[in-house]
């Protein structure tokens, strides 16, 4: 018996594949401020991309990942995730996970922005991410305790190892849970823009939590907009999936004008920031943009989960047009971590949409988000079984009422209204500083632990990762993938081919990365 102790905040797809390649020898808890089925990846419609066809291949799946990601993906990362995803695809299809497929058993593969081929497997028309969640859940060991409704609040450094996590449960009873390592799967930041589709907990928890602990962020400018939120009356009403635009749905003006037509190649299935951009700017001039669904034949059928979202938000699927806008979708930057999600943090480790590991470089390929928390997952624990137990520590805790945190006295709206005007799809050096400014410069009042609700604590984490956010993109003078700045709106290979900004206890520097790639270099 190894006799060692985990706890993975976070309860997504990243987690419970980390969770349920731990041996029975380990003690497991996987721990989430929510139930375990609020999670972005819970609300997942698009499938998992693995190639499958014949004249597909796992080099042409990452040929498309690196053209997607911009010239700053790490290509070493993205041949070994995509080859490792490979295999554990292959593995849910022996654990009869339920892909969709004809009724002669041939998998259905759809095709997704910026796909040379069809390679994305779904289950459930457009329920992949639940059903994962369920079908993870289902192979969990009983050396595995899923704890619902407790928030990390802080992490406990002793001798600059991260040896547990500060804990409040839902009646405010702060606990000090210990462990040998900690495990940070908590997701991305959607909820820092007014238009997003993340799931109402995914606050930024795990890159405010390892920044405090003293672990290095990157590529915070890096923010993938998904180009159709389902939207009525200015708000958005969930997400409506690119395999929508996979089975031929296409994008159109109020004037039934096609949006992307001389715009790119691939037209509607350009990759997601051309698409988001060029929506945008239609809908600055004043034009309203709908996704064009009458090509497609039982609709409801196929897509049972949008059909849903159409009927609650009063959106007719009848009229064969979808309003749609762009909105936050995914964070490629995060904590920095290797192919193992370990960070410069001692026993911490990072997984998930939380890290950064080089695999999407400037801009997410369609349908790898699920593929990247399946496969580092799954190398944390296999990294953390070849670990021998970490040495023994006194124990010796701090008084809760001793950490604090910097609470800003304003609303969370007032911060994603800013965050959606100024640093999101189109951006400007004027704009960003004038935010930069607003968020320093922010009263704020410093509550300890104890004292701290869960709302002040979720803004306290998404103030954090907005100045983090906003102080990279107004360093970043070029655009690339999911950064665009309107006055620098070229990528600029001579002085950022390379190059990353990284933050780490207060700091901010520019530094050079070895592993990122040039896309036309990594075809040659």
């Amino acid at each position: 018996m190894s006799g060692q102790t985990i706890i993975v905040v976070g309860a997504g797809a990243a987690a419970l594949s980390f969770a349920a390649a731990m041996p029975p020898s380990f003690e497991v808890m996987v721990m989430t401020k929510e139930s375990v089925y609020d999670s972005n990846s819970t609300l997942a419609q698009g499938g998992i991309a693995s190639s499958k066809l014949p004249h597909d291949s796992t080099f042409a799946h990452a040929e498309d990942t690196l053209y997607a990601g911009c010239g700053h993906n790490h290509i070493e990362t993205v041949n070994g995730a995509i080859e490792d995803g490979h295999r554990l695809v292959e593995e849910l299809i022996d654990q009869n996970f339920p892909f969709d497929a004809d009724e002669d058993g041939k998998l259905r593969l759809g095709k997704e922005g910026a796909h040379s081929v069809n390679r994305i497997l779904h289950a459930g028309g457009d329920a992949t991410g639940r059903m994962l969640i369920r079908h993870l859940i289902g192979r969990l060991g009983s050396h595995v305790v899923l704890k619902e409704h407790e928030t990390a609040v802080d992490l406990w450094i002793e001798n600059d190892r991260c040896a547990g996590v500060w804990t409040k449960d839902s009646r405010g009873n702060v606990s000090l849970r210990k462990a040998d390592y900690i495990v940070l799967a908590a997701g991305g930041c959607g909820n820092l823009f007014q238009m997003h589709t993340n799931n109402r907990s995914v606050t930024s928890d795990g890159l405010s939590l390892a920044y405090r602990a003293g672990a290095e962020l990157t590529d915070l400018e890096f923010v993938q907009f998904h180009p159709t939120l389902l939207v009525k009356n200015g708000r958005a009403h969930g997400l409506v999936s690119e395999a929508v635009r996979g089975e031929g749905a296409i994008l159109i003006d109020e004037n039934d004008r096609r949006v992307m037509e001389e715009i790119h190649p691939l037209k509607d299935l350009a990759p997601r920031d051309i698409v988001s951009r060029a929506i945008h700017e239609k809908l600055a001039a004043g034009t309203r943009v709908f996704l064009d669904i009458r090509n497609i034949r039982d609709f409801r059928m196929r897509f049972p989960t949008i059909s849903s979202l159409c009927e609650k938000a009063g959106v007719l699927i009848e009229d064969g047009r979808l309003p749609v806008s762009p909105g936050m979708h995914f964070l490629m930057g995060g904590v920095s971590v290797n192919k193992w999600g370990e960070t410069s943090v001692p026993n911490l480790f990072v997984i998930g949409e939380a890290a950064c590991t080089g695999f999407h470089g400037a801009n997410r390929l369609a349908s790898n988000s699920l593929l990247e928390c399946l496969v580092f997952g799954k190398r944390a624990a296999e990294r953390i079984q070849k670990r021998k137990k970490p040495a023994f520590l006194s124990g010796k805790a701090s008084d809760p009422e001793d950490m604090t945190f910097d609470v800003p006295l304003v609303n969370m709206k007032a911060i994603q209204k800013k965050m959606t005007d100024h640093v999101s799809i189109v951006r400007t050096a004027d704009e960003l500083l004038k935010v930069k400014n607003w968020l320093e410069q922010m009263p704020v009042q410093k509550l300890n632990v104890k004292e701290i609700t869960k709302e002040e604590l979720n803004l306290a984490h998404l103030w954090q990762t907005a100045k983090l956010m906003t102080a990279s993109a107004l360093l970043r003078t070029e655009s690339r993938g999911g950064h665009f700045r309107s006055d620098y709106p070229s990528i600029d290979d001579e002085n950022w081919k390379g190059k990353q900004i990284i933050h780490s206890k207060g700091s901010i520097k520019v530094r050079e990365n070895e592993g990122i790639v040039n896309y036309a270099e990594a075809q040659a």
